[in-house]
């Protein structure tokens, strides 16, 4: 099996384009077209990329199939949750910020 197929089996059902699942490989540094040997933490980090996709793409209905709002903060949980895992930002969230008052 090629990463390109590793992947799309983790993503199974959703109509993303092969071109799409490739730039995340790359991005990622893995082949698209190399075999599979496993999830790594390069694998896991593009799952929670394409995660993230599907959860920011506008409204997408075919036939049977579309993501609702529950759908798409369930895949942002997933995808941050891969990120937090392997010490990577969290999406969606805005960092805390500490605000200070000086007793002077």
């Amino acid at each position: 099996m090629t990463n390109l197929e590793a992947i799309k089996a983790t993503i199974a059902g959703y109509p993303i384009a092969d071109n799409t699942f490739t730039k995340v490989l790359t991005d990622r540094g893995i082949t698209s077209t190399g075999t599979y040997a496993g999830n790594s933490s390069a694998m896991e980090l593009a799952q929670a990329d394409v995660y993230v996709i599907l959860a920011t793409a506008a409204n997408v209905s075919e036939g049977q199939y579309s993501v609702s709002v529950n759908d798409r903060a369930s895949l942002l949980k997933l995808a941050n949750s891969l990120y937090q895992k392997w010490g990577k930002p969290i999406v969606g969230q805005t960092a805390p910020t500490v605000k200070a008052v000086s007793p002077w």
